[in-house]
This record gives structure tokens, sequence and C-alpha cells, in this order.
């Protein structure tokens, strides 16, 4: 059993001499020993003080000083105290601010180490106490995070824990993208991020070889220069600590917690406590990613890789609870290629699909992010735009109309295919306020520029006036306006 390490506080060196002879003979302590309240203050800064055994009458501090230090700065340190018969009340008043026991003067050997041994065996109680609620709060913690299958909430979650339970007040979550070469903070604490917008990057230069390396959590001794811009200052971090993220053996992103204020901040509880949460995430982030990629599949279009028609109706009812919640507008383009057929019959069923292909990344790179794009089935596919009124869809549709038509399908297998578009634009509310109105009156706009002249953008009238009518978008419309 390791030796308990005992700190004995009297001002009378014949005191102390005999508390460690005595203790001594028991061959289970490490005694220490100080002269008084403040050299006790000091032996117990350097740590490892199991507990403090002291006089209470002393000059200049007393044993109460001590034990309200103690209970300011060290309060799961304990303390016994030796009083005399007429301190006896002291010594009451020392138990009530939280001292363990009291012995009286003059010191019975065997009694003393009895309430020695008492008092040990009621500390490693209270740590091995103390080590099985964190051990058991940690489990019920490591279950939350293996649970969570959301990737994005996953995140999250992680971050959170780890924040609470180091005790961290600044830090960050970046993700990095091994294909690209790059990084990208997505959660961060306790500083401006936006002031800071290239941190993982300064960090990462600083600290290279350190994260390169990391196989788990790592608080580094030798602090290297990065500077945390606050709006009033920029102030140098102090202490750091790393917490890599990995799925399997790749590094999926990377923790950062970080303090501009104070030098060894992070110790090895919390890099234990990091351990145990990393570990845990690297589980549940393998899961996650899983679980993203076959949720993906079922909601994107084999071929394309955009939405499909399933969770095409999800969006849409998204998007008009949100018009519909915020006040706002949102915008159907139902598009068709024209004489799509044709290339079919004449290149073959592979060099149409490649076509749909190429068609679909057209359509991604003329909406915002905030946008979607779904092949509806065949040749036709819908864009939804948030936020847009008939005006902005009009820009949009004619932009796309012209793209299309001017782009040479297969170039770089040594194809010249040339083909247009029709296309149909709904707005919410101004046409129609539902789901399936909505589409329907698209799809016949679309349908009355494909049997018509083709290559045009038809915008819907709603259904009371049983007309659709062509729109020039750019003499009615002006681009500002989407």
């Amino acid at each position: 059993m390791k030796k308990a390490n005992i700190l004995i506080v009297d001002d009378d060196k014949f005191a102390r001499v005999f508390c460690r002879e005595v203790l001594e003979e028991e061959q289970v302590f490490e005694i220490y020993e100080a002269s008084g309240v403040d050299e006790a203050i000091e032996c117990i800064n350097k740590g490892g003080i199991d507990l403090v055994i002291s006089d209470m009458v002393m000059p200049e501090k007393t044993g109460l000083d001590l034990i309200e230090w103690v209970n300011s700065e060290m309060p799961s340190l304990r303390v016994i105290v030796i009083t005399g018969h007429g301190t006896v009340e002291s010594a009451v008043i020392a138990m009530k601010m939280g001292a363990l026991d009291y012995i009286r003067k003059p010191l019975n050997p065997p009694e003393f180490k009895i309430v020695v041994h008492r008092a040990i065996d009621r500390i490693r109680l209270a740590e091995e106490n103390e080590e099985l609620r964190n051990s058991l709060k940690l489990h019920n913690i490591g279950s939350r995070i293996t649970r969570t299958i959301e990737i994005e909430e996953l995140f999250e979650l992680v971050f959170d824990l780890l924040l609470q339970e180091t005790g961290a007040t600044r830090g960050f979550l970046y993700l990095v993208d091994q294909e690209q070469g790059e990084s990208n903070v997505i959660i961060s604490e306790g500083f401006d991020v936006e002031l800071n917008d290239k941190i993982d990057s300064e960090v990462f230069s600083a600290y290279s070889d350190v994260i390169s390396s990391a196989k788990g959590p790592v608080t580094p001794d030798q602090i290297r220069p990065v500077n945390v811009k606050f709006r009033s200052s920029i102030d140098p971090i102090l202490s750091i600590m790393f917490v890599p993220l990995r799925n399997k053996k790749d590094l999926v992103g990377m923790v950062v917690f970080f303090d501009t204020e104070r030098e060894g901040v992070f110790g090895e509880r919390d890099a234990h406590v990091a351990t145990f949460l990393s570990e845990h995430a690297g589980a549940a982030i393998e899961n996650a990613l899983l679980y993203s990629q076959a949720k993906i599949l079922t909601i994107t279009d084999d071929l394309t890789n955009v939405y499909n028609y399933r969770y095409l109706n999800n969006i849409l009812d998204r998007e008009l609870l949100r018009a519909q919640r915020l006040n706002t507008n949102m915008s159907i383009l139902f598009l068709d290629l024209d004489s799509f057929k044709q290339v079919n019959d004449t290149h073959g069923h592979l060099v149409g699909s490649k076509i749909l292909i190429e068609m679909a990344g057209i359509l991604k790179q003329a909406v915002r992010k905030v946008d979607a794009v779904a092949r509806y089935g065949g040749d036709e596919y819908i864009l939804v735009l948030t936020d847009t009124a008939s005006n902005g869809a009009m820009i949009v549709a004619e932009r796309v109309r012209e793209t299309v038509e001017n782009y040479e399908f297969l170039k770089d297998e040594g194809y010249d295919i040339r083909l247009t578009v029709s296309i149909g634009v709904a707005s919410y509310p101004e046409h129609a306020s539902g789901k399936i109105e909505l589409l329907r009156l698209a799809d016949e706009a679309m349908y009355r520029g494909k049997h018509g002249r083709k290559n045009i953008v038809y915008i819907a009238i709603p259904e009371k006036t049983s007309q659709m009518s062509s729109i020039s978008p750019i003499s009615s419309t002006k681009e500002g306006e989407r």
C-alpha cells in the first residue's frame, strides 16, 4: 500500500519530533514537518500531502487560520487538530469549520495512532467513493456519446462534455478534410471566432509536430507563440490542450482548449477525462458517419447525387412552413431537358446518364447553398429557392436556361452535345399556398414551354385566372432583387 503523506505543524520542535517518532513506528506514513502556518502552506502547495496534523495554539497564526486557508484553497485536504485542556472550545470551533478530528495533549501514543489511522481510512474511503462516482459519471457520459448517431449533434455533444469535465473556458473544434488538406472551425467557446478566422491553421502551424504524432489528448509543456484576438486586446495562449477525434485511425477533427490568463491549467485528470471521452467519441463517430452515409443514400438520387423525389417532399414541407412562419417567399423551378429522348436514341442510354449527371452539376452551381436541387424523374429536375419571390426566381431560371443553351455536354469525352431546357416557375404565396398546387402550377408552366417553342421560361398564373404567360426576366426584373 502506498504510504500516506502526513504534515505535522507545530512551533514546538520537541512536539513535532515526538509525533514523527510515534507515527514512523507504523512504517506506513511519510512524515513532513512545518514550524508554523506559513511554512505549512508552502509545503501543502508543493502537493502530495494527504493529512495535516496541526497544533491549535501557535505564534502569529493559529490552527484555525490554517483550517480557514485549507477550506479556501484546498477543500479536499483533511486536518486533525491537537489541543490542550484550555483550548477544547477552539477544537470544537475547528471541527465546525471542517476539521476531521481532534486529540488532546498530552498525546497518548496508542490513542494518537488510532486517531491518525482512522483519519487515513476515512480519507481513502472518500477518495475511493469519489473515484467511483467519477467513474459512474463518466460511464453515463460515455453512454450518451455512443447513443448519439447524428454527426452534427455528436460533435456538439462531445465538445460540450469535454468543456464541462475539463473545466475549460475557451476552445474550439475543427474538422479536417483529408482530401482537400483543409480544416474548418465548426464550434467555439469563450472567444470571437470571427476575429480569429485562421486560429485553427495558426495553432496547427505552431504545434504541427505535436498534433501529427498525438495518439490521444496532449498538454504540451512548451507553449509556443499563438495569439488570440479579443475585442479590446490581443493575448498570448499560456496553456493549451489538444484532444484528437478519430474514426479508427483517421483524424476527423481536433478539440483545442486554451487559456490566455493562466499557465499549467490542464493537468493529469483533464487528460484522463479527455482520453476517456475521446475514445468513446471515436466509436460514436464511426457509427455516426455510417449512419450519415446511409441517410444520404436514402435521400439522394442514385445517378445524379442530388436529392431524390421522396426527400423533395420533405424539403417542400420544411420550406413552406418556414415561409409561413417568417412571412416570406419561396419558389419552385420545374425543369425538363428538351428533346432528351433523341440523345438516348442517338448516343445510347449510357451517354444520356452522363448528361443527366452533368446537368445536376450545372444546377447545383446555379443556386445558393440554402437552396435545394432534386431530380423529379427521368430528365426532370426541381429547384427549391428559399426566401425568393417570383421575380428573383425568374432571374435564376433565365440564368439556368442560358447556361444550358451554351453548354457543351461531355466535352471532355469528345462529344459536342447541345441541349436546351424548358422551365416553369411557381411561387409561394403569389401563385399557391400548398405544396401540391405549387408543383402542379410549375409543372404546367414548364409543359407550356415544352410543347411550344421550347428553350423558354414560363411563370405560373394563379388558378383563378386559368392562364399562364411567358415573361421576359431581363426586362421585368432587376438582378439586385434576388
